[in-house]
């Protein structure tokens, strides 16, 4: 029997978390149950509410608060399109003053096929239904004049890599009109210079200043308060924030009002850095590596737990190695946003399932209070996509001579070093791979799912560490349209591996098992030993935008305080901070 659920508020705070965001929800909204013969294992009620537009048409919708810059939004309407009556042309003769009229009519953003074919499959909620009539879709057309395809846009194949600009290009759920916030650059830059090859990239402060504004910080509680009052038993926030530029200062801002106004609520922020990122000139490079460092400094403190996300080996070097995935195709094509913020996406739909379990769901309080003590708010965050299960494979067997290829998402943390706690999910392995027909169990020994097995051979095997949840769940991830091909190699259309020499053609990985897991150990000592060292190795005073923006050497100083404090929680002793600092 499902639980009820504890709702969750999701911010999304930048145009690359946005991104992640985007595909988060199009995962979700792919593994929606819309008949009573299929059965799921997820609650959607946590992080999606219900609602009716003015059409009378019943909705179910992120229950989301996304802060982006104006421009960012493509063909996407600011208030959305799902509660919007149907927008008819304007004509002259509507105008109200009887003198010479001229009608200057904007063009509308260009959409791409996915998008055309979205608008036409939802072209119902933009007109009342009428009853009486039959509506043939083949017949409907968009505001383009396309054609409906006999197709719907999920089961169709799209070249979207080459094609997505911003985050609304492939945005598949329809949003509350109070969903969106977006800011003015004009506000970010407020007369300041900023420096060459920076592309518009405004430092933490500049952020922090603009959210200060009271019509800004009013336009985003106000929407978080209308979130909030929606729902029936809220029990914390889920943050993903882009940390590389000014909107980790708004998100710091938004932390804060968070601390004040819903102490009693739990938070987990997930700071996100591009793997993009390209700076043209050391002083572009010095203000995103300054503004990542000010972001762990804040967001750790104001969080009950950080999660720091990128796909390179090193917090602050730019150009550090991507995470290989066995069977994945992302190296090389870690610049395409489309691309590589699906992975993330994955990591992020498939952690969260172990507090969005119809039956079990660990509130977020108890994740929080496993992965931090003793001062340690950071945690790294791992995925294994696909699993690793072969085709022929039964988890019983498999895990005593494999692993799940769990890879770090955290600037390559090494989960294995020094871990104290976890949490971890499995899902997509049916009880029917859990044991093969013909392996005899002990007496009394009985599995009835992945998260049970596997907990008793880590248990039995002494794997550390002592301290660890495990959930399963049978959904799959779902990989269909608009979710980009990124599989490699030889794998079954349910993301299962096959044997190299078998006579497998290739095919489309329509669902895939995967895993993940949020870890606390050593090895975030180790990326804040990095981050510490990078940033100690700044000269901020020699960048006039920092300068222009309100950092100074005071306030870079109490920066790198900070860090050393976070580092200090994770020293086995004071003597190992005072080496270091001599170094």
């Amino acid at each position: 029997m499902a639980k009820a659920a504890r709702e969750l508020i999701t911010l999304q705070i930048g145009h690359y978390s946005n991104f992640i965001g985007t595909h988060w929800w199009n995962l979700q909204e792919a593994s929606f149950v819309y008949d009573d013969s299929s059965t799921t294992d997820i609650n959607h009620d946590f992080l999606f509410r219900e609602g009716i537009t003015p059409q009378k048409q019943e909705t179910y919708t992120p229950r989301l608060l996304s802060i982006d810059i104006k421009g960012n939004l493509g063909s996407l309407p600011v208030d959305g399109s799902l509660y919007s009556p149907q927008r008819n042309d304007l004509s002259i003769n509507e105008a109200s003053w009887h003198g010479h009229v001229e009608l200057i009519k904007q063009l509308p953003e260009e959409k791409n096929e996915y998008l055309m074919d979205l608008e036409i499959e939802d072209s119902r909620y933009f007109t009342q239904r009428d009853e009486d009539k039959d509506i043939c879709m083949d017949d409907v057309t968009n505001e383009h004049g396309a054609k409906s395809s006999s197709l719907p846009a999920s089961q169709k194949i799209y070249d979207l890599s080459k094609s997505v600009r911003v985050w609304s290009d492939f945005l598949r759920p329809h949003l509350h009109p109070n969903s969106l916030y977006l800011l003015d650059e004009m506000l970010l830059q407020s007369g300041r210079a900023v420096v060459e090859g920076s592309h518009s990239n405004y430092g933490f402060l500049a952020g922090a200043s603009v959210y200060q504004r009271e019509d800004v910080e009013d336009g985003i509680t106000d929407r978080i308060r209308l979130l909030a009052e929606s729902c029936g038993s809220l029990q914390g926030f889920q943050i993903l924030t882009d940390v590389h530029n000014a909107m980790g200062g708004v998100s710091q801002g938004v932390l804060q009002h968070l601390e004040d106004e819903y102490s009693t609520k739990d938070f987990i922020t997930f700071g996100i850095t591009p793997p993009h990122l390209n700076p043209q000139t050391p002083q572009a490079r010095a203000v995103i590596q300054a503004t990542i460092a000010q972001s762990y400094s804040e967001m750790s403190s104001l969080s009950g737990v950080f999660v720091p996300l990128n796909l390179r080996s090193h917090c602050l070097d730019l150009q550090a190695p991507v995470t290989k995935w066995p069977h994945l195709n992302i190296e090389a094509r870690e610049n395409n946003q489309y691309l590589s913020s699906s992975v993330l996406a994955a990591f992020l739909d498939t952690m969260s399932l172990i507090y969005r379990s119809r039956t079990s769901p660990l509130p977020v309080a108890h994740i929080v209070d496993v992965l931090t003590f003793g001062g340690r708010k950071i945690a790294g965050g791992s995925l294994a996509l696909p699993y690793g299960l072969g085709v022929d494979d039964y988890l019983f067997d498999w895990v005593k001579g494999h692993k799940p290829h769990l890879m770090s998402v955290s600037s390559g943390c090494d989960i294995t070093v020094d871990p104290v706690s976890e949490v971890q999910v499995i899902r997509g392995v049916q009880s029917s791979r859990l044991v093969s027909p013909d392996t005899r169990l002990p007496p009394g020994v009985h599995y009835t799912s992945a998260a049970q097995l596997y907990q008793s051979f880590l248990e039995e095997s002494e794997t550390p560490p002592s301290l660890r949840f495990i959930t399963s769940l049978r959904d799959p991830l779902k990989v269909s349209t608009p979710f980009p091909s990124i599989f490699s190699g030889k794998l079954s259309d349910d993301g299962l591996l096959v044997p190299s020499n078998s006579s497998f053609s290739a095919t489309s990985v329509k669902s895939t098992p995967c895993g993940a897991g949020l870890h606390q150990g050593g090895s975030i000592g180790i990326l804040l030993e990095q981050l510490l060292g990078s940033a100690q190795n700044l000269d901020v005073m020699k960048v006039p935008q920092l300068i222009d923006e309100g950092l100074d050497k005071e306030g870079w100083s109490s920066v790198l305080e900070e860090l050393k404090k976070l580092k200090l929680n994770y020293c086995h002793n004071n003597e190992e901070m005072e080496s270091s600092d001599d170094d």
